[in-house]
């Protein structure tokens, strides 16, 4: 059954980022207004919104999807249904939405966003408990298909992983706005955390004993000259790799299983950059992580530490 809704202020312009429920100061919230000084070009300066995170309610629909959509793409699965139930389990996750009186002190601006806009969301889904689901299958489905060119290992262990009923695995759900800053995470998953904890109190099957999460990534390749003994400019491909979202990179040292697929097919058009002077255009891909449950709670800690940001 749903939770009742709660609001948890998580800054402004992404700066105050106190996920606390008991430690709200509005005060707080005008510590960008001597930053907004006069700038010849427009393009640098900075709009100050304050955001705080809800719990998903059902008029948060619409967003959630959209949001799923946006890492989904074209596979066949029913967002519609993913984001019904990530509604329906409101107790684990929340929304990044606009404060009520952010939006009342733009009214005038003729571009203001929506009040039921969801700019980011985090939740996760118990696959295991919920393998019935249509959604949940398609979701096991397309993971496997994706990673047929695997080793056959890789290949057999996710499918252990994704069919062995006697281990809860959760999908971890981390989508937001592409501006919206690495630093909104800290608080976000620090929250995400203690409610599993009062889930788990309650008997509720938020134990995990892996926790896969699906990133999206860029890996641009770029061709560097090299010499090898009298032939010159030779060029060899050498991969880099950007988290779209930042902090996703710290799941990667406590992942067992990890594996790409493109889906650049799947994009209207490919990303420039200003990465290297023989850089070809970033290429979209996903990046499948899955990680021990035991060893969230670390990720957690060392995104904070890299990505909290610093008391005012």
């Amino acid at each position: 059954m749903a939770a009742p809704s709660k609001r948890r202020a998580i800054g402004s312009d992404v700066q105050k980022l106190d996920l606390n429920e008991d430690n709200s100061d509005p005060e707080d919230e005008q510590n960008m207004e001597d930053d907004s000084e006069n700038s010849c070009d427009v393009m640098d300066q900075e709009v100050q919104v304050d955001f705080e995170a809800r719990n998903p309610e059902v008029t948060d629909f619409h967003g959630i999807k959209r949001l799923l959509q946006q890492l989904f793409l074209k596979a066949n699965i029913n967002t519609s249904e993913l984001a019904d139930l990530i509604v329906s389990q409101n107790y684990i996750g929340s929304v990044i939405k606009q404060c009520d009186d952010s939006m009342e002190d733009s009214d005038e601006d003729e571009d203001n966003t929506d009040a039921d806009t969801v700019f980011g969301v985090i939740s996760l889904i118990n696959l295991t408990d919920k393998k019935d689901i249509e959604c949940v299958k398609q979701i096991k489905s397309m993971l496997l298909d994706k990673c047929s060119e695997c080793s056959k290992e890789q290949r057999q262990e996710l499918t252990t992983l994704l069919h062995n009923d006697s281990k809860q695995v959760g999908l971890l759900v981390s989508e937001r706005f592409i501006n919206i800053p690495a630093q909104i995470s800290a608080p976000m998953y620090d929250s995400l955390r203690k409610e599993m904890d009062r889930a788990i109190k309650k008997k509720m099957k938020y134990s995990m004993d892996y926790i896969l999460l699906i990133t999206k990534v860029y890996k641009p390749m770029l061709r560097k000259a090299y010499s090898s003994g009298k032939k010159k400019n030779k060029k060899q491909p050498v991969e880099q790799t950007m988290f779209v979202n930042a902090e996703e990179e710290c799941f990667m040292e406590a992942a067992v299983l990890s594996f790409d697929y493109s889906v650049a097919h799947e994009c209207d058009t490919a990303v420039g950059g200003q990465w290297d002077e023989d850089a070809d255009e970033m290429q979209s891909f996903r990046r499948v992580m899955v990680i021990p449950g035991d060893q969230f709670d670390p990720v957690i800690t060392k995104i904070k530490e890299n990505y909290s940001t610093p008391a005012a």
